[in-house]
């Protein structure tokens, strides 16, 4: 049994745990252990697991852009695309062409980069403006 025994700490007051896990128990035993002590929906909020339900949507999105971001080769093209693909482009006065050629890519490039995005992270696929096409 994989217990903690606690002692109380001179400087806070609270209570400390004296022994540490050593690395030997499985996330099995330490499941069981936060079953035991009544920590498991602590553990579940903790780890991000349990989130109400008005925020799963928002935490979906998240680690969809963060995985998206994470796994690019290139970011700073990688965000430029994300930019361009959510529409935020369209408050900058860049155009497809000018990201494109800042990526040393094609406009037809670019634009395939950010169609795949927006499938990816099932964004609606916004129509090229014409300041794009030029």
């Amino acid at each position: 049994m994989n217990r903690l025994d606690r002692e109380q700490t001179p400087w806070t007051g609270a209570v400390a745990p004296t022994a540490r896990y050593c690395g030997t128990d499985s996330v099995t035993d330490l499941l069981k252990d936060c079953s035991r002590m009544g920590l498991l929906d602590e553990l579940r909020a903790t780890l991000g697991l349990e989130a109400r339900p008005d925020q799963r949507a928002a935490l979906r999105a998240v680690r969809d852009l963060v995985y998206e971001l994470a796994g690019a080769r290139n970011r700073d093209l990688a965000v430029d695309v994300l930019i361009h693909a959510t529409g935020i482009a369209e408050f900058d006065q860049l155009s497809l062409r000018d990201y494109a050629r800042k990526h040393g890519l094609s406009h037809e490039g670019f634009r395939k980069q950010v169609a795949a995005m927006q499938q990816r992270l099932n964004l609606p696929r916004r129509a090229i403006q014409q300041s794009d096409a030029n």
